[in-house]
């Protein structure tokens, strides 16, 4: 350290501009999410940065806080919730007018009828279904607001089917229970694309058990052709833990996985989750 003080002073007086300036590079977004028809607070509604990987999801109440760098004030944000219209708005913008709620439209969505004619339907289980997985992986989560999504593509045989359940394996010796969203989705160049359907589908699932199965028969959900089954994990925000969950693995195969709303499919080959669903065709 020099012995100069002035030279020590103005040293402090630089660490402190740097360390101001650090924190200045910070911006962060606070807000409801509310349905512009009936003005009532939407939850986990998925809002981040396209092909950024960066976002987080609306609470129970609507509400979401959001924390962002400096350089990402040209970007533009997106809020995406199912059975809702798509809303995306410049982030300079948000700031300059201070908004703190954001509406999002409902659907008005014609469903297509799919009829299952097999004269005698058939229940049928198309994914993993062995009864224990040979392979585990960690759901892995940087900040307290990222959702974990994992995904499996689903092979129906090119026959329409009624889908009657999901069923997947996970485990965890931290909790025994979190919030998970079942997704469907469109395949799109070999990848998790568009939602299939418009259905909400939000579950408190047991991390005790091992296999855990989701009834979707209630759902009415009918597809034609394959999909990719997602399994959301929606983030607590009352605590956070860097690995929140475990979830069975088979060899061979492909996976797929994002750790941001909003963000990026990754591929990772060698193994696929351990799920299935359970359909009538």
């Amino acid at each position: 350290m020099p012995q100069n003080p002035f030279t020590r002073l103005t040293l402090t007086g630089l660490f402190l501009f740097i360390a101001s300036l650090s924190f200045a590079q910070t911006l962060t977004l606070k807000g409801m999410v509310k349905s512009a028809a009936q003005q009532e607070a939407i939850p986990y509604v998925n809002i981040g940065i396209k092909k950024k990987n960066i976002g987080t999801a609306s609470k129970l109440y609507g509400t979401f806080s959001l924390t962002l760098k400096e350089e990402n004030r040209q970007d533009t944000l997106t809020f995406s919730a199912v059975g809702y219209q798509e809303v995306s708005l410049p982030i300079a913008v948000i700031l300059a007018n201070q908004t703190s709620e954001f509406f999002l439209s409902e659907k008005t969505t014609a469903l297509q009828e799919v009829v299952i004619r097999s004269k005698t339907p058939k229940t049928r289980k198309f994914g993993t279904t062995s009864r224990n997985p040979f392979l585990y992986g960690s759901a892995e989560t940087v900040h307290s607001d990222d959702i974990s999504e994992l995904a499996k593509h689903i092979g129906l045989n090119n026959k329409p089917s009624e889908i009657l359940s999901a069923t997947v394996y996970l485990r965890s010796v931290k909790r025994d229970s979190a919030t998970f969203r079942i997704n469907l989705y469109k395949p799109e160049a070999g990848m998790p694309g568009e939602r299939l359907i418009e259905k909400s589908i939000i579950k408190r699932l047991p991390l005790n058990q091992g296999w855990v199965t989701i009834p979707l028969e209630p759902y009415g959900i009918v597809v034609e052709d394959d999909f990719f089954l997602g399994i959301e994990y929606l983030p607590e925000h009352s605590q956070y833990e860097k690995y929140i969950f475990t979830y069975g693995a088979a060899l061979g195969g492909s996976g797929y996985t994002r750790k941001a709303s909003l963000g990026d499919w990754e591929k990772f080959v060698g193994a696929r989750l351990a799920a299935y669903v359970t359909v009538r065709q």
